[in-house]
């Protein structure tokens, strides 16, 4: 503990601060002291922290500006700022120097030009000192601007192979993230761009790929700078960071192909536990390849999870019965060539209908079928379950609200009812699910 007195008050610092820190300390002492009564009591902990926090800032700045200066291109820019400067001041002290009308900013364009080697010839040295000046200027140009376009040709290469091979750090939003890859993921992306009113989103890929198969996916894709990569581990939290998930429209977290069904699922917990972490709020959707591991996945944050060969084994079950239960579940995915299943948001005039009103009406406009009425997940509060005239409640909410504490409860639903009764009404629904008018049969 560091001390320091001031107006009879002792201010006691938890680690021995700047002089700067010191003095800035003590300005806001004199102030509080001036401004606050004496009977109340104050704590500059707070501005000890801010005024730290930005000599921390200021220190590593300068750190920054220190590497980038010692680097090849920090170099070649002091030293082509250095002989625009000699030669400015060299040109102007031969040449202009008795010149009434001299101006030094006819001196700068001069050693620019000279420099670029363009030579507009609009000014020119009369002197020979002056010439001799010309001659170094245009030869040190040569080799200084053929460097320095050379290292920003090389940056802007080395920029566009790091977003090749994913190292870099994703600056978009409302993007979609795929943690992990698998063959079946090229099916999710094209039922994405088939339900997506923006058929080109951006998609950001974060797994161990290399760069063959980076290469294939992006060809199979076809959706060009609209496509990222971050390469690493989908269980790092460092990794994950990169693909920028706290700004995303959604995040899938996928079983991983090439590894065994435990340390794919093991890597999902992990991915999920990593993510919420870092956007506790953005929507994920996980698959997963056990099914005991499903209610682990849950604890760790997921909204929604497919178990892997579970919907396809039930499939199976159907077309047992009858092919055509199979020709109808594909046309429903998207796979065949009739209609499709979609999701049709509910308008302020579809609201103040009953189910059965509401269904005619769509068949007849457009002939799509309306299956089922949507309930969309909403985040759910403290405020929400408490009841307003209960005072145990209010008390309990006092609590939270007096400590700070989040009162956020998660995110509740989505909830669906198939087909529901004729005068069931829809104020309380906000969206549908349809079927689009099928345009052709399918055979097998």
């Amino acid at each position: 503990m560091k001390h320091a007195v001031t107006r009879g008050y002792s201010l006691t610092f938890i680690d021995e601060p700047s002089e700067h820190t010191k003095y800035c300390a003590h300005c806001y002492f004199q102030l509080a002291y001036f401004l606050i009564p004496n009977s109340i009591s104050f704590d500059i902990t707070p501005a000890i922290k801010v005024l730290e926090f930005q000599k921390v800032c200021r220190r590593h700045l300068l750190m920054k500006y220190t590497e980038w200066l010692k680097s090849g291109l920090g170099k070649l820019v002091i030293a082509t700022a250095l002989l625009l400067l000699l030669s400015t001041m060299g040109f102007y002290w031969l040449e202009l120097k008795g010149n009434e009308n001299a101006q030094i900013s006819n001196a700068f364009w001069w050693s620019i030009v000279t420099l670029t080697t363009v030579g507009y010839g609009d000014m020119v040295p009369a002197t020979i000192p002056g010439r001799i000046l010309g001659g170094l200027v245009m030869i040190s140009g040569i080799g200084l601007v053929t460097s320095l376009t050379g290292n920003m040709a090389s940056m802007l290469v080395e920029q566009k192979a790091k977003k090749r091979k994913g190292l870099l750090t994703v600056k978009i939003s409302d993007h979609v993230i795929l943690l992990g890859w698998n063959d079946y993921a090229f099916g999710l992306i094209e039922s994405l761009r088939d339900q997506s009113s923006q058929k080109n989103f951006n998609l950001v890929i974060v797994s161990n790929l290399d760069q063959q198969q980076r290469d294939e996916i992006s060809f199979r894709l076809e959706i060009g700078d609209k496509l990222h990569f971050v390469s690493g581990d989908i269980s790092q939290a460092n990794i994950i960071s990169r693909s920028n998930p706290e700004m995303a429209r959604i995040v899938y977290v996928l079983c991983q192909g090439g590894l065994d069904a435990k340390e794919s699922d093991q890597q999902a917990i992990y991915a999920v536990l990593a993510l919420r972490t870092l956007a506790p709020k953005v929507p994920v959707y996980a698959e997963i390849a056990k099914q005991e591991n499903k209610e682990h996945l849950l604890r760790a944050g997921a909204n929604e999870i497919i178990v892997r060969g579970e919907i396809a084994s039930r499939m199976m079950g159907m077309m047992g019965i009858s092919p055509s239960m199979w020709s109808f579940f594909r046309n429903l995915l998207g796979i065949g060539n009739s209609g499709s299943l979609q999701f049709r948001p509910c308008t302020s005039d579809d609201k103040n209908k009953n189910w059965g009103e509401l269904t005619s009406e769509i068949r007849k406009s457009d002939g799509t079928l309306p299956v089922a009425a949507c309930k969309l997940g909403k985040d759910l509060s403290l405020q929400d379950v408490m009841d307003e005239g209960s005072a145990l409640d209010q008390f309990i909410m006092e609590l939270f609200k007096n400590s700070g504490q989040d009162t956020s409860l998660g995110v509740q639903g989505p909830e669906v009812k198939m087909n529901p009764s004729d005068n069931e009404p829809m104020a309380q629904y906000d969206a549908l699910l349809t079927i689009s008018s099928g345009g052709g049969s399918e055979h097998e």
